[in-house]
């Protein structure tokens, strides 16, 4: 770990409403980015919100910000409230929580607790050792539903009914147009709040913001809802709901958010559709995706159903100009194949041939510091790096591009990485940025260019840099021994695509002036390499970038396996005899 990297014993304290804080300016920068898009309702809920006394605010966004949809009363303890009896009715006056003495039994049956259940319903239960769903199993098959509510009923507390929040759509709406996305929650807030975490102070421009129409954020909401009745129709084998849910993605987006959304659930549902046996409907969701890995699914459901000229054009399509990593290695797979049942010639692809070591190893470590062990013998340092080192090199070698505004890029003041970080439209559109610093790469110093970027930002997030385990003088002495055009090759890779080729690097690097690196990756007893592993090394062969694979053995495993192998060939020796 570097030693630079500063440790925390206390936290900074928070304050009794630091959620209400959090909430009040999540909503203030959407008003202020969105107002133009949002509707009537929504800019009165907004209205609403902003004129409730505190504790009525407070408790809105404490069970706003749980899972529900129902909460028990009696449950319900937030100290720093004053009257919680008071905010309750207020916010119910209000409309922004209800009181729900009937709640739909699904939702009751997962609130009551399993001692609970014996107590409402115990003369219905033969045993009350069963688990909880055989309990409530053993009820359903006795009670209707309104006997269910009726009973309950009557064994509450006085404030035992449920409390249930309303406007939960528009706060699903706020948290898209704040995070651009419907998963993050408002605990991105409290880790800066607690100086656990600290961003790039990018601009979050108006202009640049993600969605440009209703209909897209419209879009993006049903894409939202529909992912999750396929997901549950899935689950459940609902093959109807599956094929609704497909002809449910015909049609053009309404902007490049609903877009992507849209072709990643294209493919998605089609790679169910295979699974069904639905394979013209799978076909049209692959035609219709601009995503990968809709070409090479669809290629695969050409070859199988032995139309082997479209698949060979569309794998040419692909080798011409390759959406993805995944897309490079399939097509120079499936060529040859497809060239040799049309009757062409091909060219098979060449075996894998990687420069290694057989290595046999005291079992003491882990297997790679094992390994660094052995080479530090013939190595000046030896480090285990992995992915750490190539990928926090990158990041600081285009700190500036990654943080670059662009349009939909940067939507709130929490990302370590732009939206678009993981896809081929990174690279696109910022082309003339991302060239021009190449080009500056070409000339500079590379050792104080990187290294400056390292003081200027240290612990400022970046998702290509792991600061805690990035250690300064190893990246300064990586970038002065590993030559600059194998960084700017590397570097290259990685832009084309930043999400497949983030992972895979070797596990250590061998580091000494006088004969220069090496990269290594090593493989344990009964290890293989993987394919994104073969692909760095095939890389590093084209580039001749200096890399080889250590295969491991452990001397005790290896001495019993010898002494099997010297006692057959003895045995075998007397039976001849």
């Amino acid at each position: 770990m570097n030693a630079e990297v500063e440790t925390h014993t206390t936290e900074p304290p928070l304050s009794p409403f630091y959620y209400l804080d959090n909430f009040q300016r999540l909503c203030d920068t959407v008003e202020s980015q969105y107002g133009d898009l949002l509707t009537e309702a929504e800019h009165g809920f907004l209205d609403l919100f902003a004129g409730a006394p505190r504790d009525v605010r407070c408790l809105y966004v404490r069970l706003v910000s749980r899972r529900g949809p129902l909460f028990r009363r009696e449950q319900l303890n937030y100290p720093e409230l004053d009257d919680l009896e008071t905010a309750l009715e207020d916010a119910r006056v209000l409309g922004l929580l209800m009181r729900e003495d009937e709640p739909p039994l699904e939702v009751l049956q997962a609130l009551l607790r399993k001692p609970e259940l014996v107590a409402i319903f115990g003369d219905l239960l033969p045993s009350a050792s069963a688990r909880k769903p055989e309990l409530v199993a053993t009820i359903n098959a006795q009670l209707t539903e309104a006997e269910w509510l009726t009973r309950w009923q009557r064994w509450r507390r006085e404030d035992g009914w449920l409390v249930g929040v309303e406007h939960v759509e528009v706060v699903a709406l706020l948290r898209l147009l704040f995070f651009g996305n419907t998963w993050q929650e408002l605990t991105e807030f409290v880790l800066t709040d607690l100086g656990l975490a600290r961003y790039h102070p990018y601009p979050l421009n108006r202009d640049d913001r993600l969605f440009e129409t209703r209909e897209e954020i419209d879009e993006v909401l049903a894409l939202d809802a529909l992912k999750a009745v396929y997901k549950l129709a899935a689950s459940e084998g609902d093959a109807g709901t599956v094929l609704a849910a497909a002809r449910a993605l015909e049609g053009d987006s309404a902007g490049p958010c609903a877009a992507g959304l849209r072709d990643r659930l294209r493919n998605r549902i089609a790679r169910q559709l295979e699974r069904m046996d639905a394979t013209a409907d799978a076909e049209a969701l692959y035609a219709a995706s601009r995503q990968p890995p809709a070409r090479e699914r669809r290629a695969r459901l050409l070859t199988t159903q032995g139309d082997y000229a479209a698949a060979l054009e569309l794998c040419e399509a692909i080798q011409a100009s390759p959406w993805s990593e995944n897309e490079v290695d399939f097509a120079a797979r499936q060529l040859p194949t497809l060239k040799r049942k049309l009757g062409e010639a091909a060219n098979p692809r060449p075996r894998d041939s990687f420069a290694e070591d057989r290595l046999v190893l005291e079992k003491e470590l882990p297997v790679e510091l094992a390994a660094a062990r052995h080479y530090a013998q013939a190595w000046q340092q030896v480090h285990y790096v992995e992915n750490l080192l190539i990928n926090a090199s990158f990041g600081l070698a285009f700190w500036e591009q990654i943080f670059t505004t662009v349009p939909g890029a940067f939507v709130h003041p929490f990302q370590s990485a732009p939206l678009d970080m993981y896809s081929r439209s990174f690279h696109a559109a910022r082309r003339e940025q991302v060239d021009r610093r190449l080009a500056e790469l070409e000339r500079v110093d590379l050792v104080q260019a990187l290294l400056e970027n390292f003081d200027r930002h240290f612990g400022v997030s970046n998702a290509w840099v792991g600061w805690r385990g990035l250690d300064r003088e190893l990246l300064e002495t990586a970038l002065a021994t590993i030559p600059r055009q194998h960084w700017l090759a590397i570097w290259r890779r990685l832009l084309f695509d930043p999400e497949a080729n983030r992972n895979g690097c070797p596990d250590l690097i061998a580091l000494d002036p006088g004969q220069g690196y090496c990269l290594i990756e090593v493989k344990g007893p009964g290890d293989a390499l993987q394919l994104h592993q073969r692909r760095w090394l095939r890389f590093f062969q084209a580039q001749g970038i200096p890399a080889r694979v250590a295969w491991i053995e452990w001397r005790d495993e290896w001495r019993a396996e010898w002494e099997d192998e010297r006692g057959d060939e003895r045995g075998d020796k007397r039976g001849a005899e």
